[in-house]
């Protein structure tokens, strides 16, 4: 991915999930903000009641939970076809690879609109 995780493609990523219609209908009972750190990039969302908002500094934003891993295991997560176990959260989180921190009962309540936004951030066009 030649522009991951740049700006652009944050902007990108958050657009798409946000038009997203299954991410809508998984996250409609869900509020609450996300940071992710894609290596030494980072974004927060917020998602309330399938409404998302991008904040401008991931670093002022009080998040719920983060989802934290080196790019290079972000990169084989959102590779096209994902080797085992980056096909799945849950895989690279048991397998170390992927820290999720913060409030956990609320990221696993919510795992269908999380596995959504990791589906989505897949199809993103990085040109």
């Amino acid at each position: 991915m030649s522009s991951f995780p740049s700006e652009e493609w944050v902007e990108s990523a958050a657009t798409a999930l946000a038009a997203d219609e299954q991410f809508a209908r998984a996250s409609r009972a869900f509020s609450t903000t996300i940071r992710f750190d894609f290596g030494e990039t980072a974004c927060a969302f917020g998602v309330d009641e399938g409404e998302l908002t991008v904040y401008d500094d991931p670093e002022l934003v009080s998040w719920a939970f983060a989802l934290r891993a080196p790019e290079t295991v972000w990169q084989q997560m959102l590779s096209e076809t994902p080797p085992a176990p980056y096909h799945d959260l849950l895989g690279a989180w048991l397998r170390g690879d992927l820290v999720l921190e913060g409030d956990l009962k609320t990221a696993i309540q919510h795992l269908r609109a999380l596995k959504r936004t990791l589906e989505v951030f897949r199809e993103v066009d990085d040109e």
